[in-house]
């Protein structure tokens, strides 16, 4: 029977019958995979703080005919405070899921990982506001996985000062000439800011890259593309993110209405 040893981040779980689950967790060393967890949801498990949602957990897994199952896990951070806030886990929630979408099952994926780590780790630990954290996670996960914009020069024709424009179905930017020539309707004008904002996220180092702020209106243009670009090159809408949507004009309407 093979033994597998990893560290890994449960994304997903769903309960079977009524002591079992059956967990995905992206690991260091198969990436994504699927285990089964069983006796897990009796009181007296061994298993139930490792296997839990969001939990990043030493596995010993041993490889089943179709599934993995888990022989023992041990937490290694669990992120507890993000259970605390129904925002925070909605992100939370729409970073693993977006994390899933654009993994194979047993691809390996360590810089995905460790961005996805890094992301929720902030989201627990401090108050950054989590709309920019959210776009940060987005820009550079879609750089990771080999959708890097280009935000050096007009994608089109490479004029260096002319380009202004970022354009998601191009891939990046454009200059005024080579806009005419391009149909789509969310072409956008980029501020200094945003492009500053987004060069920095891209191109910085993973440990640097949550050290900033930004005015709201730089803030609502990063919100626009970082949007638009994932819909042109993942073409899906998530649940989670709707909803996220959904409790944030909630709560915008109360404090208004507060004011």
């Amino acid at each position: 029977m093979n033994i597998l040893r990893t560290q890994g981040l449960v994304i997903k779980d769903i309960n079977v019958g009524e002591a079992d689950k059956i967990i995905t967790i992206f690991t260091r060393r198969n990436g994504k995979i699927q285990a089964s967890a069983r006796g897990v949801k009796r009181p007296r498990s061994k298993l139930i703080a490792g296997t839990q949602f969001l939990c990043y957990s030493d596995f010993v897994l041993y490889r089943g005919k179709d599934l993995y199952r888990v022989s023992q896990s041990e937490v290694i951070e669990n992120f507890y405070n993000i259970r605390n806030s129904i925002e925070k886990l909605s992100y939370a929630t729409y970073f693993v899921e977006l994390a899933s979408e654009v993994i194979d099952e047993g691809y390996i994926n360590n810089k995905l990982l460790k961005l996805l780590l890094n992301t929720l780790y902030v989201l627990s630990t401090t108050d950054r506001d989590p709309r920019l954290l959210k776009v940060i996670y987005e820009l550079r996960l879609m750089s990771t996985i080999g959708y890097a914009p280009n935000l050096i020069a007009c994608t089109s024709c490479g004029n260096i000062e002319q380009a202004k424009y970022f354009s998601s179905i191009i891939g990046g930017l454009v200059c005024d000439k080579c806009l005419r020539n391009i149909k789509s309707r969310n072409n956008i004008m980029l501020s200094a800011g945003a492009l500053h904002t987004m060069r920095y996220i891209l191109y910085s180092k993973l440990n640097k890259i949550f050290s900033f702020e930004v005015s709201p209106k730089v803030q609502e243009e990063l919100d626009f593309i970082a949007k638009d670009f994932l819909l042109t090159h993942i073409d899906k809408e998530f649940k989670t993110l709707k909803y996220l949507e959904n409790l944030l004009s909630i709560k915008n309407m109360d404090s208004k209405s507060h004011q």
